[in-house]
């Protein structure tokens, strides 16, 4: 049994044998009746080859770009900043004296006129003193008279020798003190009649009040000088606005607010509300900058308020100076790379060059180009994703137009299924 198994499967195995050179020789026959028939031209490329490519193969085809010239114009030179609105004067209007309010004028958020009276403590008190003082006063001038009587008949009498030089001289030290006493209580009069004043509390500046404190019945006291006062008065027009620049940027700043006839002039905007926002002059420039932040604090006086508000948060757009003669693009052609900003200049040939530029400003949608770009070149607005440096361009507007889609079918035929 197990001698047939073996002489099976030795048959097996030559029958394979057999199969495998007579497929071989079969291919091989086949292989070289089809030269014979078609030629050495048809022989089947070997795919382990290198791909020759022709030179036309190589040639990448223009870019569609749109284009835009250099120009060379005066550009202000602008900074912006954030800021906030702060009225030129707030006032904290407190008591002078200790009493009580009886009169309550102002109310929350009125709008006082100088001079106003907001306030008016008892003054019941302060009046009686001024009476007794009065009265005071009328006795010490009473005294001064005597006294002066007194040395004139003294100095009668020392003239015929009836009277010594000792009682003159007594009588002109009464003089002096009798004097002495009418100017005290001169002073003293006239400090009970200003407490008299200060019982009539009224606005020192013209604005608008904020929160009312005071109220009738409230004892106040001259000598609290904590929390809001009794309440506190913003002037509301004009108003300004308060900012801080960069320390690079101080230069320009000194420059344009010791310009005499241009101070500075700054856009104030609050949002996005065109209809809230002013014009305004920088007025002020702190005496240092600020180590903590590298800043500079400015302050600018606004024309008119257009419902800006103390305290509110505004931009400033801030002109300060102008930039003769600059070379500007549009802010869409500048790129930015590695090693800085660049721009694609197109050269002879409609050959663009990859050019670093130094951009010195922005404004609105245009760049300040300080070094890099001379005016009449052209640069690239649009179309810039598919370029390189040495790429070669067309405008877009004479770039060849797609074929339509109709016409397309009819050249290449229907599609066989």
């Amino acid at each position: 049994m197990i001698r047939g198994a073996f002489l099976l499967l030795m048959v097996v195995c030559a029958g394979g044998l057999w199969y495998v050179l007579s497929g071989a020789e079969g291919q091989a026959a086949a292989r070289t009746s089809a030269i014979k028939l078609l030629g050495p031209s048809s022989t089947a490329p070997n795919p382990t080859a290198p791909v020759q490519i022709s030179p036309s193969q190589n040639i990448q085809p223009p870019v569609a770009v749109i284009t835009v010239p250099v120009h060379a114009r005066a550009m202000p030179i602008t900074r912006t900043s954030i800021g906030w609105i702060e009225p030129t004067a707030r006032v904290i209007v407190r008591t002078r004296i200790d009493g009580t309010i009886v009169e309550r004028h102002v109310r929350d958020g009125a709008e006082v006129a100088a001079g106003d009276l907001l306030f008016r403590l008892d003054d019941r008190e302060l009046q009686a003193q001024i009476a007794r003082g009065e009265a005071a006063l009328v006795r010490d001038r009473a005294v001064l008279a005597k006294a002066q009587a007194a040395l004139k008949r003294t100095q009668e009498l020392l003239a015929r020798s009836v009277s010594t030089q000792a009682q003159a001289e007594e009588a002109e030290a009464e003089v002096r003190i009798a004097a002495a006493n009418v100017a005290a209580s001169e002073a003293a009069l006239a400090m009970e009649r200003a407490k008299l004043g200060h019982t009539r509390i009224t606005a020192p500046i013209s604005g608008r009040a904020g929160v009312v404190q005071g109220d009738v019945g409230h004892v106040v006291r001259g000598s609290d000088l904590s929390g809001d006062g009794l309440v506190t008065i913003t002037r509301m027009s004009p108003l300004q606005v308060s900012f801080s620049l960069p320390e690079r940027d101080l230069p320009l700043l000194r420059a344009a607010f010791a310009d005499p006839k241009d101070k500075g002039r700054a856009r104030v905007l609050a949002g996005q509300d065109v209809q809230m926002s002013a014009e305004a002059d920088l007025t002020f420039i702190d005496s240092s900058v600020d180590v903590s932040s590298g800043t500079i604090l400015a302050k600018a006086v606004l024309n008119a308020s257009n419902g800006l508000w103390p305290g509110q948060y505004v931009r400033i757009d801030l002109t300060l100076g102008t930039y003769p003669e600059a070379a500007t693009v549009p802010l869409v052609a500048l790129q930015a790379g590695g090693g800085g900003s660049y721009v694609y200049v197109v050269g002879p040939g409609d050959i663009v060059e990859m050019r670093p530029v130094e951009p010195l400003d922005t404004r609105n949608d245009e760049a300040v180009i300080a070094k890099g770009l001379n005016p009449g070149e052209r640069v690239v607005v649009e179309g810039y994703a598919r370029l390189r440096e040495g790429s070669s361009i067309i405008e877009a507007a004479l770039a060849p137009k797609p074929l339509a889609q109709s016409s397309r079918t009819a050249e290449v035929g229907p599609v066989r299924r």
